[in-house]
């Protein structure tokens, strides 16, 4: 009985996929590339997977759907990189991509539990991400262990100290923050005695790691300071949005935007337009400044934190 089993068995492997069932499984892996390349994980990801039924040994849709799936679902993401890592490990054309595949099954199993702000079914493909331009930078500077606590500490004038705890209720509402009067405790500290005016910009964010002895044991942790230019009569607008933008980095974005409806864009837009008055024209500037985090700037920082470093898609 085993041996007409095993017999079977051989001969089903030995069976080659149709030509047609090839082509059509081409056609629905092609698809999936577009829906990835839009930012459309899931839908992206049952593509491959159709591609998969088509051709149970399309490696590239395998490989392609564990990364899409990275921002659908963890656990779905880690079964598929085992089920690639193994077909992979049979050939020699797949080794690197096997390695890959085990290197992020190790990560994806050391991520926390995220707080509900940072899963990927709050992900809005539509509004796309700016990812790519920060991953870098970003990888190693997001935060194991929730909420995180910020210390404001004591703002110098009043229309300041409103826009930065505006700020700090903004970014609370999509990120887990507490609010703590204790610097040595916080995780964010802001400090409001140093002058960045040489510095030629509005606000800087820093990352130190301070150590401390508890008991015997030395241990240390990441710290994140906060300073704004302290030489420039900010509104509490301007303050708020400068807050927002520092806030940010120090959540994870270790880089900046290049689109201007964006919190992490670069620096405070300026606008000029011409009003007529009375017939002359009379040029009027003012100061455009992002209220809250785009969507772009969430979905930013949900990929970052959901993806255990970047990899291109196989093509």
């Amino acid at each position: 009985m085993r041996r007409v089993m095993l017999g079977l068995m051989l001969l089903l492997m030995a069976v080659p996929v149709p030509a047609a069932d090839r082509e059509a499984a081409k056609a629905s892996y092609r698809q999936g590339n577009e829906l990835f390349d839009k930012n459309h994980f899931a839908d992206a990801s049952a593509a491959y997977s159709h591609a998969i039924e088509q051709d149970p040994q399309f490696l590239e849709a395998y490989f392609n759907r564990a990364l899409a799936d990275e921002m659908v679902d963890r656990q779905k993401a880690t079964a598929d990189w085992r089920q690639f890592a193994g077909l992979a490990a049979h050939s020699p054309d797949f080794q690197y991509q096997a390695g890959q595949a085990n290197a992020r099954i190790q990560i994806l199993g050391l991520f926390p539990a995220y707080p509900e702000a940072l899963l990927p079914s709050h992900y809005a493909p539509a509004a796309s991400d700016y990812y790519l331009d920060i991953a870098e930078l970003s990888e190693s500077e997001k935060w194991n262990s929730f909420p995180i606590k910020v210390s404001i500490g004591n703002v110098p004038n009043a229309n300041w100290a409103q826009g930065t705890r505006e700020a700090f209720g903004i970014w609370k509402e999509m990120f887990p923050l507490e609010l703590t009067a204790e610097p040595q405790e916080a995780d964010i500290v802001f400090r409001w005695d140093e002058d960045l005016s040489d510095e030629g910009h509005a606000g800087e964010e820093l990352d130190w790691v301070q150590f401390r002895r508890v008991g015997g044991e030395l241990s240390s942790r990441k710290v994140a300071y906060i300073s704004i230019d302290l030489s420039h009569r900010w509104t509490k607008d301007e303050m708020r949005a400068i807050v927002l933008h520092e806030l940010g980095h120090a959540l994870g974005i270790k880089g900046h935007s290049e689109s201007k409806g964006d919190i992490m864009y670069f620096q405070v837009q300026s606008k000029r337009r011409q009003v007529v008055v009375p017939g002359i024209p009379y040029p009027f500037a003012w100061r455009t400044l992002v209220s809250k985090p785009s969507q772009r700037d969430l979905n930013t920082l949900i990929r970052l934190y959901n993806t255990p470093g970047v990899v291109m898609r196989m093509k």
